[in-house]
């Protein structure tokens, strides 16, 4: 079995999810520690003193740059690496269902699952209850190449979530 995913994407994205998550609470700390700055700097001012205003303006100014930060930073790039966590994750102890079809067609669309961009192949798989061929839609995630595929090829694919984590080539019949 040709395999998509490795051991050291998992210990590469769990590093990059490590990096995010220290990041973002060193941002976090230094947000803290300017923010009991700004509060000592207000107590410690004389009572209506004229240099207060100035003081509740650095601190509004650093709770909205810490809230947009936050918002962008945890939104944006660690959910992304997040959902991949969770996708490599879920590839290495979850189970992957292997079935055999006929290769098609890559699709052109992107489609995105949880946050993650993935492209189409689509597989033509025999039902024997139904008596008929159907169009299996398998994601392969855009951040690998995808495998080289004949039309008409036999291919045994192994997918988890009907995300594509291997595959076999199969003598065609």
């Amino acid at each position: 079995m040709e395999k998509i995913y490795s051991e050291s994407d998992f210990a590469a994205i769990g590093r990059q999810k490590k990096k995010y998550l220290i990041i973002y609470f060193v941002v976090l700390g230094l947000y803290v520690a300017a923010s009991a700055a700004v509060w000592t700097a207000y107590f410690l001012q004389p009572y209506q003193s004229p240099n207060i205003w100035w003081i509740k303006l650095i601190g509004f100014v650093l709770a909205a740059l810490f809230v947009v930060f936050s918002f962008i930073f945890l939104g944006i790039p660690y959910k992304r690496v997040k959902n991949y966590y969770k996708l490599l994750k879920g590839v290495e102890v979850g189970t992957s269902n292997g079935t055999v079809g006929e290769f098609d067609r890559y699709g052109t669309e992107l489609e995105i699952r949880d946050g993650l961009e993935f492209s189409t192949l689509y597989f033509l798989e025999y039902n024997t209850k139904k008596q008929e061929f159907f169009e299996r839609k398998v994601w392969m995630d855009t951040e690998k190449t995808p495998p080289e595929f004949s039309e008409g090829e036999h291919i045994k694919v192994y997918t988890h979530g009907n995300v594509l984590v291997g595959f076999d080539r199969l003598q065609n019949q």
